[in-house]
């Protein structure tokens, strides 16, 4: 078993993460070409890490932390694009270590979410996402018009004018 953590490239974690346990079960972005993020650009090639080596840190933290981890967060671009069954793994073997684990956080971006399918998403909600997991969707994108207009998005803030072109209303995650 590992006696430390493992972790490569840059980890990012939202204000709203700042008591969770970090798991790192990719590494980078699948996608990191959004012209507004730059996190990744210098980072290595998005990669998976392998469930066995995963399930070894969770065992390692639930040592150092006296099984006393509460909410889980999965740092990196977009750790929705691992293999369902690996992520379910992950999910359950998380959950049955640290029985008092209240939330499991994963970031995905819609083409990523769109791609587990109804399937897919149902097996990750019965594996922890839907129970006890939060499953966040950014601002990214992989749409160029999106991105084009993230990208011209602070000089529109300065001008006062956030409405995007055609209307509508921009929408965050968590």
């Amino acid at each position: 078993m590992a006696k430390n953590l493992r972790y490569k490239g840059p980890i990012y974690r939202p204000p709203s993460e700042a008591d969770s346990l970090l798991i790192q079960a990719t590494i980078g972005c699948p996608h990191n070409r959004c012209t507004f993020c730059m996190i990744y650009k210098n980072g290595p090639r998005f990669s998976v890490r392998d469930v066995a080596e995963i399930k070894e840190d969770i065992l390692t933290a639930s040592d150092i932390f006296a099984r006393k981890v509460r909410t889980i967060f999965l740092p990196a671009g977009n750790t929705i694009a691992m293999k369902t069954d690996d992520l379910c793994q992950i999910l359950t073997f998380a959950s049955k270590v640290f029985p008092g684990l209240e939330r499991i956080t994963v970031y995905g971006s819609s083409q990523y979410i769109h791609k587990k399918g109804p399937q897919g998403l149902k097996r990750l909600a019965d594996a922890g996402i839907g129970q006890k997991g939060v499953l966040c969707k950014g601002l990214g994108s992989t749409h160029k018009n999106v991105n084009h207009f993230l990208a011209s998005l602070s000089l529109r803030r300065r001008k006062k004018e956030v409405v995007p072109p055609g209307g509508g209303t921009i929408l965050g995650g968590c």
